[in-house]
């Protein structure tokens, strides 16, 4: 299972990267600015087609989910939710070693988003991260959208958003690596 998930983002990577880079699709990823370790938080995907066809066979995925999406018509949008669980720092530790620790603020990557024009041509385009604020439970928790750095605006990549989407797939192929073989503590 694992070694089809490093094939897929693999894939997904060598195809964002030698794909044209559509213009009128646009992934974005939103969670709350604060939450708690031990504590779900949910992400909220948007698929935004601002084309004048439709795409097809669109798909969302990262290292720990994949959702097929189906087709998303002409000046449309999609969206999807993900739970995601914030570890605590004893889990961690049990999972990693003494010395690891969450993350503050905790990083969750960008998602790859695949999809099919009408002629069969695949592009893929990768969401913004985001971080969210660790407090602790005396603190208070409001949610509120994050901080969003949008891939592109109008519908037009720009350089440096594309730079981001490929760091933000390579950093997540890395994260995932990484935890396939830093060694489990019994």
């Amino acid at each position: 299972m694992k070694k089809s998930i490093i094939l897929m983002l693999l894939a997904m990577f060598l195809i964002s990267i030698g794909a044209t880079y559509a213009q009128d699709v646009i992934a974005t990823q939103k969670g709350p600015s604060q939450a708690q370790k031990g504590q779900n938080v949910t992400i909220t995907y948007n698929i935004i087609n601002n084309g004048n066809q439709d795409i097809y066979n669109v798909s969302v995925a990262d290292q720990n989910f994949y959702k097929f999406l189906g087709t998303i018509k002409a000046n449309s949008k999609k969206t999807s939710t993900q739970k995601v669980y914030i570890p605590t720092d004893k889990q961690v530790k049990e999972d990693f070693g003494k010395d690891a620790t969450v993350s503050n603020p905790f990083f969750i990557g960008g998602v790859g988003v695949t999809y099919q024009d009408a002629s069969g041509n695949t592009f893929g385009i990768n969401s913004n991260s985001i971080s969210i604020v660790l407090v602790s439970s005396k603190s208070t928790n409001t949610t509120v959208p994050a901080n969003i750095t949008q891939v592109a605006t109008a519908g037009e990549p720009t350089p440096e958003g594309i730079i981001q989407q490929i760091m933000n797939l390579i950093n997540s192929i890395i994260q995932y690596i990484e935890n396939l073989f830093v060694p489990q503590s019994e």
